[in-house]
């Protein structure tokens, strides 16, 4: 099946940014690459990001799509005679295709014409888009197997029509599961970012760098402060630090970050919320004692600390503070 009308490309363009409203993030970029393979007809992938700099390319994020370990680990060892990256690099915006034995000719890129043959990547898509003043990068290269089948123009000019949606989309479906993270109850309490493992920050509101602001200084713009950034490596998802409250999840390779100004139910033990939550259901203390297998007494006195840390001393206050750490 090849690309031969507008009506073909715009059900594909429909079916992508559908995809990238429903789907999870673990799930989308596999799902729209498998959409692209009656296109390209491409057998690996890797869609990733990073920061061009004097040195070279400095990868941030990297989504492999039946691209191995061990093929990974062999073209670090031959990256740097990859003269087809340098192609890509030239301008902010640009998609090549191309033949590894024909890029790859030079008596310097022996290496790299071996991978190719090796990992049986004989052809090449590269689509890549650069911030020209951040230098900040994100690019998608389709590998193909089949030494026979060529890069065609019009396969080159379809990756390039197609290829600002593929990272528009990519854009939508991580701010759609950011807004899945927030849930309608708290949403005006959270502020929201994504990063990557860097630090550098792919989507943020202004509301979550003043929070952030207040307690780590923030000498980049562009990233986290280092002082956060050390702390989200850590296992906790939720930090508490002396002003704020941050949840982070880690999926994709990126940190999907909401952060809010600490309440009084941040006061609260793990076990306190729980019992608080149990008794904002409607369990009275004693069936409360009985589902987590502890005396009527110790809860009662667990109650009355929860009361006490939350200032209030009616249940029906309870859920309206318990919801603002959820």
């Amino acid at each position: 099946m090849s690309f031969t009308s507008l009506t073909e490309f715009s059900r594909l363009l429909f079916a992508l940014y559908r995809s990238a409203q429903e789907l999870s993030a673990h799930e989308f970029q596999d799902t729209v690459l498998e959409a692209l393979k009656p296109y390209l007809h491409f057998d690996a992938s890797i869609w990733g990001t990073a920061t061009l700099t004097p040195s070279g390319i400095d990868i941030h994020t990297l989504h492999r799509y039946k691209f191995s370990d061990e093929a990974m680990a062999a073209f670090e060892r031959v990256k740097h005679q990859d003269s087809a990256a340098v192609r890509v690099t030239q301008r902010p915006r640009m998609t090549i295709g191309f033949s590894a034995e024909e890029e790859f000719a030079g008596e310097h890129q022996a290496d790299i014409r071996r991978f190719a043959r090796d990992f049986s990547q004989h052809h090449c898509f590269i689509t890549s888009d650069i911030n020209p003043i951040t230098r900040f990068a994100q690019w998608i290269s389709l590998f193909r197997s089949d030494p026979e089948r060529r890069c065609l123009d019009t396969e080159v000019e379809f990756l390039d029509a197609m290829a600002p949606h593929l990272m528009q989309a990519l854009a939508t479906n991580r701010r759609v599961h950011l807004e899945r993270m927030l849930g309608d109850a708290a949403r005006e309490s959270w502020a929201v970012a994504i990063a990557d493992q860097r630090g550098v920050l792919y989507h943020v509101d202004s509301r979550f760098k003043e929070l952030v602001g207040s307690e780590w200084p923030m000498e980049n713009d562009g990233c986290l402060p280092g002082a956060l950034l050390d702390t989200l490596g850590a296992k906790d998802e939720r930090i508490v630090g002396a002003q704020l409250v941050i949840h982070r999840s880690l999926e994709q390779g990126l940190y999907f970050l909401k952060a809010r100004q600490r309440h009084r139910v941040d006061r609260l033990s793990g076990r306190e919320f729980m019992i608080g939550q149990l008794l904002a259901s409607g369990m009275t203390q004693k069936q409360i004692a009985a589902r987590v297998s502890r005396s009527p007494e110790t809860i009662h006195s667990q109650v009355k600390s929860i009361f006490n840390k939350l200032e209030i001393n009616n249940v029906a206050l309870l859920p309206a503070q318990l919801v603002l750490r959820q």
